[in-house]
């Protein structure tokens, strides 16, 4: 091969490849910038207090004493209430469950009586768990 022809050849070859490296792709540089701010689909229930309730206590030679939930008001978002009873001193003496007879009415032992106090609220219990959310108390008292 003669020298002349070499040098053709390594110059086709070059324009080849510098044509090459023009038409074909560039490596790409991209900067992204973006922001989004979402308005949060959940929300936490309030559930109130009860708004009236109608209770009862009866003494029997002052000794003794039986409390009675007749009715009570219901709230927004419950689906269960209760009711707790305090003695005199502010010992919790009951809590029971309003949707049972059984919850409705505490009979006291032997003690002597005073100014009781009780408690109604009602409460979300989560369907299929032991979560629950707890509502604000009614508060009232009652004297013997």
């Amino acid at each position: 091969m003669t020298p002349r022809n070499s040098f053709l050849r390594a110059l086709v070859i070059v324009a080849v490849v510098i044509l090459g490296l023009i038409s074909g792709p560039t490596a790409a540089m991209a900067a992204f910038t973006d922001s989004e701010h979402a308005t949060p689909q959940f929300s936490a229930a309030i559930i109130p207090a009860p708004a009236t309730a109608n209770v009862t206590m009866r003494c029997t030679f002052g000794l003794q004493t039986v409390v009675t939930v007749n009715s009570y008001g219901t709230v927004a978002n419950a689906n269960y209430y209760e009711v707790k009873v305090y003695d005199r001193s502010g010992k919790l003496e009951f809590t029971g469950d309003l949707s049972q007879a059984a919850g409705r009415t505490y009979s006291s032992g032997i003690e002597i009586i005073g100014t009781w106090s009780y408690e109604i609220r009602g409460y979300y219990k989560v369907p299929g768990s032991n979560n629950f959310w707890t509502g604000k108390p009614l508060k009232g008292t009652m004297t013997c």
